[in-house]
């Protein structure tokens, strides 16, 4: 069961002419454990995140799938997997505490990574379903960043009455693949302040004469600094940020710092700020 991480069914073991009599000596012995219903593992319990994909996949049975924000997680297209597991299935099944089913489901189904999922495109329609449409728009840059951002596909699959279709033609609308670079919430909101207040979408996470920035206009030799909590606090970090600035200065290179309170609380004074140096260029 190597190609399932070590996890197997009742079914596929009936398969194998294991007896209910074995079966319960295994169980007994420590070489099963169940880990959901008619599920268990092989020879060990040892949890990853593999293993606990492939026994929802299992649970759900025959034809089944991840699905939803779990492939999203998978294909790399969002940073967090959700709380549940999220599957979907041709069969009517039961959700579990830690499984999510989608029942009645009959989709194709795509190899990834050893594991089968929806689509890219069903992916993003099934995200955009449960999803905002930040993350969404997180998504579609990850499938960019990628080059596997198939806009046919995806179009094709917004149709009238299908859930998720009409959040997601608006992340296409609205699609920006400097998301793909941001690194962390704070930036997310930076890309997201920049477009709201009509100003031009920096490029985020450049190394700039040996420097990683956050936010970068080359043209008007501008760099923005996102300064959260929890790495500009302590004072190594801070002389670091000193350090790099001057640097920075010293190749001609403007170098302005904002704090998420700043930027929430004044952001017509930061607008205007950065527009005097993107405008002098």
């Amino acid at each position: 069961m190597a190609g399932q991480a070590g996890r197997v069914t009742r079914a596929q073991l009936d398969r194998l002419g294991v007896t209910d009599r074995v079966v319960a000596a295994w169980i007994e012995e420590g070489y099963l454990e169940r880990v959901l219903p008619k599920v268990y593992a092989v020879g060990h319990s040892a949890r990853s995140r593999e293993a606990d994909l492939w026994a929802a996949i299992l649970y759900a049975g025959p034809g089944a799938m991840v699905s939803h924000r779990t492939a999203a997680r998978w294909r790399g297209l969002i940073d967090y997997p959700p709380t549940r597991i999220e599957v979907s299935t041709p069969r009517r099944i039961k959700s579990l505490q830690g499984v999510r089913v989608y029942g009645e489901r009959k989709l194709e189904r795509h190899l990834h990574n050893g594991l089968p999922v929806t689509s890219t495109a069903q992916t993003a329609l099934d995200l955009a379903a449960t999803a905002d449409l930040r993350l969404v728009r997180k998504a579609l840059s990850s499938l960019d960043f990628q080059h596997q951002l198939d806009v046919k596909a995806i179009e094709a699959a917004c149709k009238h009455g299908r859930p998720g279709s009409r959040r997601l033609r608006e992340a296409l609308a609205r699609h920006q693949p400097q998301l793909a670079y941001t690194n962390g919430p704070l930036e997310v909101e930076f890309l997201e302040w920049c477009e709201r207040h009509r100003i031009p979408v920096p490029e985020f996470n450049r190394i700039i004469h040996g420097i990683q920035v956050d936010a970068h206009w080359p043209k008007a030799k501008l760099v923005v600094e996102l300064d959260g909590y929890d790495n500009h606090a302590s004072r190594a970090q801070l002389r670091r940020d000193h350090r790099n600035d001057m640097t920075l200065r010293h190749h001609g290179i403007t170098v302005l710092r904002y704090d998420r309170d700043l930027l929430r609380r004044q952001p017509y004074a930061i607008r205007a700020d950065i527009l005097t140096f993107l405008e002098a260029r």
